[in-house]
């Protein structure tokens, strides 16, 4: 969903509130792993950056998405993570219906990494 809100905490107000844990859950672990990273909405979503575009949070239509801007990362550890789990992972997103279905220590390992990669 694309939003107008000003704020990550009034867009956060806006989805349906199973989605609302989830996204403030992931919120939370990138602010943990990249509490340099300067949180903002952009494109309607959620996002933070770290010397350029660094994560992204949205809720889609059907699914949530979680967007981590590095891709050489996102192609072994992301690919490794959709194979681990069954969830639908992207050249830059992981998209999951439920929070349950991410195993919450892999997705942080991967925020890190790609956090660490721009320090």
């Amino acid at each position: 969903m694309q939003s107008d809100a000003a704020t990550v905490d009034d867009y956060l107000a806006e989805v349906p509130e199973d989605r609302r844990q989830a996204l403030a859950t992931l919120r939370d672990l990138i602010n943990q792993v990249a509490p340099d990273a300067h949180e903002q909405m952009k494109y309607g979503h959620p996002h933070w950056d770290l010397e350029g575009p660094l994560f992204s949070l949205a809720s889609q239509k059907r699914h949530m998405s979680l967007y981590v801007d590095d891709d050489p990362l996102m192609a072994t550890e992301g690919e490794a993570l959709g194979t681990l789990t069954g969830v639908d992972v992207g050249k830059c997103c992981i998209r999951f219906r439920s929070l349950d279905r991410l195993p919450l220590d892999r997705v942080e390992a991967l925020l890190a990494a790609a956090a660490a990669a721009r320090r």
